[in-house]
Order: C-alpha cells, then sequence, then structure tokens
C-alpha cells in the first residue's frame, strides 16, 4: 500500500535513475561528446558495408540522413544480400527486419520504434526514424529473417 511518505523516496529514486544517465561518456542529454577520442566506432562513409555476426548476409549503409549520424531522428537505407562463404550473392528481398538503437555506457535504448519500408530496388530498405536522442556511442542492431535465413549487424555510431 502506497502512502504519502513514500512519494518523496519514489520521486528520489526516479530523479537518481534520470540523473545517472548523464554520468559517463559525455555527460547528460545536452553535453557535447568529443568522439574524436572515442575507439571502436564505425566511421560513416556511403556504401559502409558489414557482414552479418553469422555470415549469411552482408549489409550496405547505402546513405544516412543526416550524414553523418547525428542526434535526433536519422533516416538510413541499407542494402541487404546474400553472403555466403564471403562472397556476397543476390539483394535479400522480403525480408523482416527488426531495427534496436541501444546506447552501452547507460544501458538504454531509444523511446521511438523505428519503422521499415522496403523500397523499390531489390534488397533495399529504409530506416527512419532511428533515433539516437542524446550524445555518445550508440550501437544499432540490425536483424533480417527471411525464410530460414537470419543474421544480424551491429553499426556503432557516436553522437557529438
Amino acid at each position: 500500500m502506497r502512502t504519502k511518505t513514500m512519494r518523496p523516496a519514489l520521486l528520489a529514486l526516479g530523479l537518481g535513475f534520470l540523473g545517472a544517465c548523464g554520468a559517463d561518456d559525455g555527460g547528460g542529454d545536452d553535453e557535447p561528446v568529443d568522439c574524436s577520442t572515442v575507439t571502436g566506432t564505425d566511421v560513416f562513409h556511403v556504401d559502409l558495408e558489414k557482414p552479418g555476426t553469422s555470415g549469411m548476409l552482408d549489409y550496405t549503409m547505402k546513405s544516412a540522413t543526416p550524414a553523418p549520424p547525428a542526434r535526433g531522428d536519422n533516416s538510413w537505407v541499407f542494402q541487404i544480400s546474400t553472403m555466403s562463404s564471403g562472397v556476397v550473392g543476390t539483394p535479400l528481398d522480403g525480408a523482416t527486419l527488426q531495427v534496436t538503437p541501444f546506447m552501452p555506457s547507460h544501458q538504454h535504448g531509444s523511446p521511438i520504434k523505428v519503422e521499415v519500408t522496403p523500397m523499390s530496388e531489390p534488397g533495399t530498405y529504409k530506416l527512419e526514424p532511428v533515433n539516437l536522442w542524446m550524445p555518445g556511442v550508440w550501437e544499432t542492431t540490425i536483424r533480417a529473417t527471411s525464410g530460414t535465413t537470419s543474421d544480424s549487424v551491429v553499426y556503432k555510431f557516436c553522437i557529438e
């Protein structure tokens, strides 16, 4: 049973949780991050290509708006193709994609669901909004599934 005396404790707990999000890798929501000092992230360029973790699919970031990815809502276009023995094959059409932005240092994701729209070019998908709402390193996992084929990739960007 909640009482009026519990409210201050719950408020303090909630504020402590929110404050913890700004404790590392550059601070809180409005504090910039110097990405030139961050290692282990991807450097954005058109056609940034990565194999899936299982080696079954190939992921190519065809475009990003804004470019490079930035704080707030982003729109990304990906070409996803089959892959066998490290060789890129045919475009993967009709796949189901699950896109999960995650900020590992703060242990939270984005509050906005990424919508996936198949494009007219085979194997090409638009992902938006990819909401990277605060400065720091974001890891965005893209899992593509089509029939018995399923693979994922992680794109890591530092957001100023």
